[in-house]
């Protein structure tokens, strides 16, 4: 029920009424709580996958299904942002606040999200899936990237905390890709 409730938000974004409302801050930092929802259904599964749990099941029917979501909804949040023309004012103190809040907050879940992968490293090193999961965290790594430039584009009061996070993430990831990469 979850991922249908997910489904028609993501629908709903791309609609064009909804272009208007990526220009309120508000809606910048529900894209961004869509992400870190992703992230965070995505560690979980993530986590419960072991020998016991038949592995390949588990990593293709929710963690792979969960990766996608998560650039699904990157690439469509990437497009949303990449149509919002910049405010002729930069927002409010307290929503950059806000949106830079919820970007840490994302970078905090998805680099959970990362290591659990990392440590199924040893799981999955007898299966050959590596250099799938490296590409996937590829195509991630360059998504949340594009959706970072432009968050910090908004965000002129907190745009070098967000950078430094955005840092870390990227340095969580490349790990994440080296792990995985033969």
């Amino acid at each position: 029920m979850r991922f249908n409730i997910l489904s028609a938000v993501t629908v709903a974004l791309s609609a064009s009424t909804t272009y208007a409302q990526l220009i309120e801050p508000k809606a910048v930092v529900d894209a961004i709580d869509k992400i870190t929802d992703l992230s965070n259904d995505t560690a979980d599964a993530a986590e419960r996958c072991n020998r016991v749990i038949l592995l390949p099941l588990c990593l293709r029917a929710s963690v792979v299904k969960g990766f996608k979501d998560i650039i699904s909804t990157v690439t469509m949040t990437i497009s949303d942002l990449g149509r919002m023309d910049p405010p002729e004012e930069d927002f409010a103190e307290e929503d950059q606040n806000a949106i830079c809040k919820a970007f840490t907050g994302f970078v905090m879940v998805h680099q959970d999200l990362l290591r659990i992968v990392i440590g199924k490293n040893s799981l999955l090193a007898s299966l050959p899936v590596g250099d799938a999961i490296a590409s996937v965290l590829r195509t991630l790594e360059g998504g949340v990237d594009e959706v970072a430039k432009k968050i910090i584009e908004l965000v002129p009061t907190c745009a070098e905390q967000a950078k430094k996070d955005l840092g870390d993430l990227d340095d969580t990831i490349g790990k994440a890709i080296d792990t995985y990469s033969s």
